[in-house]
């Protein structure tokens, strides 16, 4: 392989992501962009979810526990309902996503130290509203009925302490507070970095299109010297754009870095070998750009968001389906940032992803030059 043939291959390739407007938005920006979207539409915290209070008890300690409930700001008591068919039309309306209501003789029943029960009522129609809500309402309510025991059993000369044998002391690492925009955010980076590889694979096929492959046919490059020289500067680029994302999700998602930059970067450097790697497979067999982006998005973007552990585990998977999942460049980079950015861990803990991104992209860069022919039709 020629050194200065494959240095012009690349020159003219970087020439071509900077001329190229879509080529360029899809190496670059397109990945930040992503990661705005991505990450404010998935982090969105539920609040003020509107619910209507049917209290038939009407007594100090059901005021006492509606006000409570309302106290926190996830949670707005917005009706007031004078009866039970009142609260079913506000639900049938969807005004209130959930109703509780308050039995006659809640506050009896708790001070004489009896079960006594509540009905909560959600609509399901939006699972993500309605389990927000069950868990506040019945967190709250637990802790309403020990708090009034707790009072009871003092009153009487009980130790309190007796109710509670077993203390729990609770700690989060790495996100302490639970924000979860600082949890997506690391999986998302993996995520939307596929991009520079959806564009990769415009290398060769827009050569097919334009006929300028022709033209590169004839001259004395190898085929290593052309899929190398042309792999090299989408790494680069691809490489401006992990920085960028780095960046904005620190300095405007607020995410923390805790790792080296150093080995972010070159890490990064691997995942782009072997994403784009792929993307040249693709498009020395696919005729078309347009073709060849479509194959590109439904390996990297889609599988990205489901097969690659940003949502479920990987552990929980089938078998059959934890193999494919290990077979994209996205599943061990997502492991990576989420590394690096939460936990700093270094690369005697992330070898075994960096070792698999390598192998996969020097064993298919190796598959693309070989398949390569330089030839027309």
């Amino acid at each position: 392989m020629n050194l200065t043939r494959t240095v012009s291959i690349m020159r003219k390739e970087m020439r071509h992501i900077l001329r190229d407007r879509r080529a360029f938005v899809l190496v670059t920006v397109s990945p930040v962009f992503l990661l705005l979207v991505f990450a404010y539409s998935m982090s969105v915290e539920i609040k003020n979810v509107a619910i209507a209070i049917l209290d038939y008890d009407q007594t100090t300690l059901s005021r006492r526990y509606r006000d409570g409930l309302a106290s926190t700001g996830d949670i707005v008591i917005r009706y007031w309902p004078r009866d039970y068919a009142e609260m079913q039309s506000r639900l049938e309306r969807r005004q209130a996503k959930a109703a509780v209501v308050i039995p006659a003789g809640f506050e009896e029943e708790l001070l004489a130290g009896r079960e006594t029960s509540l009905q909560v009522i959600v609509d399901g129609t939006d699972p993500s509203t309605a389990n927000h809500t069950i868990t506040h309402i019945a967190g709250y309510s637990q802790e309403v009925a020990l708090e009034i025991l707790s009072e009871a059993l003092a009153r009487e000369g009980i130790d309190v302490g007796q109710l509670s044998p077993i203390q729990l002391r609770m700690r989060t690492w790495y996100n302490p507070t639970l924000k979860a925009i600082i949890g997506w955010v690391p999986g998302l980076i993996a995520i939307v970095l596929g991009m520079p590889a959806v564009a990769a694979t415009l290398a060769l096929t827009a050569e097919k299109e334009k006929g300028t492959l022709e033209a590169l046919i004839t001259t004395p490059v190898q085929r290593s010297e052309l899929i190398i020289g042309k792999l090299i500067p989408y790494v680069i680029s691809g490489l401006f754009s992990a920085v960028l994302c780095a960046l904005v999700g620190v300095f405007w998602l607020g995410t923390p870095f805790r790792g080296s930059p150093l080995l972010y970067v070159l890490l990064s450097a691997d995942f782009f070998l072997a994403a784009l790697s792929i993307s040249l497979v693709i498009s020395v067999f696919v005729p078309s750009q347009q073709a060849a982006m479509a194959c590109a998005m439904l390996i990297f973007l889609f599988p990205g968001f489901f097969m690659s552990g940003l949502f479920y585990p990987i552990a929980s998977m089938p078998p059959e389906m934890k193999m494919e999942a290990y077979m994209l460049p996205t599943t061990h980079y997502l492991t990576i940032t989420r590394g690096l950015f939460l936990k700093g861990l270094d690369m005697s803990s992330l070898w075994p992803f960096a070792a698999a991104l390598l192998a996969m992209g020097l064993g298919v860069t190796g598959v693309s030059i070989v398949t390569f022919k330089k030839r027309l039709g």
